[in-house]
């Protein structure tokens, strides 16, 4: 069981420092288009904007998917890396359909990379609500005006 742990503890290691550059990708992004003259008053634009940050958040968990693969296919857990994908994505994702299994020294790996797929994707979740509240806040702004500056100073 030693194995498998140090095997889920040092792609869990690697999966948070590949969010957190991903994440870090998606703050420039959103200061890049901010400092471009993005003021969020066109409903398009709005739908690209948000389009861009789910593009961006659904890369990063793809590439988790895949480091998981290959830390799969690197152990000897599975013979061939579409069969290690398969299992991560099911794994990442909780969705676990059981039609591919491992052995049972290696179990544990597929709970481990669900609670990584779990801690991510509410991550992603916060990033896009933040991303959405500022939206929000800028479209109500400009149609408020004044009255929106009261509201919140209340």
């Amino acid at each position: 069981m030693l194995l498998p742990l140090l095997l889920a503890a040092g792609v869990l290691l690697a999966s948070v420092l590949l969010y957190g550059l991903s994440t870090s990708i998606l703050v420039n992004l959103v200061v890049h288009l901010i400092r471009a003259g993005y003021d969020g008053l066109s409903v398009w634009r709005n739908v690209v904007f948000m389009l861009l940050v789910s593009l961006v958040m659904a890369a990063a968990h793809l590439i988790q998917v895949t480091l998981w693969a290959a830390a799969f296919l690197i152990a000897g857990v599975f013979p061939t890396f579409d069969k290690a994908l398969y299992f991560s994505a099911q794994s990442y994702t909780s969705l676990g359909y059981g039609d591919v299994v491992v052995s049972e020294q290696w179990r544990l790996l597929g709970p481990l990379e669900s609670i990584n797929g779990l801690l991510l994707f509410g991550l992603s979740t916060a990033s896009m609500f933040a991303v959405l509240s500022r939206i929000i806040k800028n479209r109500l702004r400009f149609k408020l005006g004044d009255a929106y500056e009261a509201d919140l100073a209340e």
